[in-house]
């Protein structure tokens, strides 16, 4: 498993996703996971693609998410107001809200699945080079995660045995008594 990461920044005073109005420079982290064919069809065999590596709040992802839709909704309704009718500015509102909602959850979601690094990977916008180095750092520990589960997928099917050794009498007697109260 190879992880692969790409780097860039593009100055922009302005940026549609994520919504940004005179920020200068944006970083863009591109994450993605090289598999050989064994990790490959370990992936298939358990259905691994859909897994969650990081969970996050979908209530949370989806409320960042509707305040810059609703700012490009509003532009928009105002833009189409001035050229159509009310009702026809309302409908474009409307549905540039849920395009624009979709978008932005996607973008902007902390939620992470494994497909999020197959085939072709996913970028995660950094506000910072500092933010972008804790991401790197915090991926890096992620696919590390991912692949110590692989690597347990190779021997699920085998026995193992754990020597469980004798306490001390005093040390024994706190185990069961914490054990207990629990």
């Amino acid at each position: 498993m190879k992880l692969l990461f790409g780097r860039a920044q593009k100055s922009a005073v302005f940026s549609l996703v994520p919504l940004r109005l005179g920020t200068g420079v944006m970083f863009h982290l591109h994450a993605e996971l090289e598999l050989d064919e064994e990790e490959k069809q370990l992936l298939k065999k358990y259905k691994f693609e859909r897994a969650v590596i990081v969970a996050s709040d979908t209530m949370d992802d989806l409320k960042k998410s509707i305040r810059p839709a609703a700012l490009v909704a509003i532009v928009a309704f105002g833009l189409a107001w001035l050229l159509m009718s009310l009702g026809a500015a309302i409908a474009i509102a409307f549905l540039v809200f849920c395009l624009m909602t979709a978008v932005y959850f996607n973008a902007m979601r902390e939620q992470i699945l494994v497909s999020d690094f197959l085939n072709g990977g996913r970028s995660f916008p950094c506000d910072s080079v500092v933010e972008l180095i804790h991401k790197e750092a915090f991926l890096e520990n992620t696919c590390g995660y991912l692949r110590q589960v692989l690597e347990s997928a190779k021997h699920w099917n085998d026995r193992e045995i754990i020597p469980i050794a004798a306490l001390d009498k005093k040390v024994a007697k706190l185990i069961v008594l914490r054990g207990s109260s629990a």
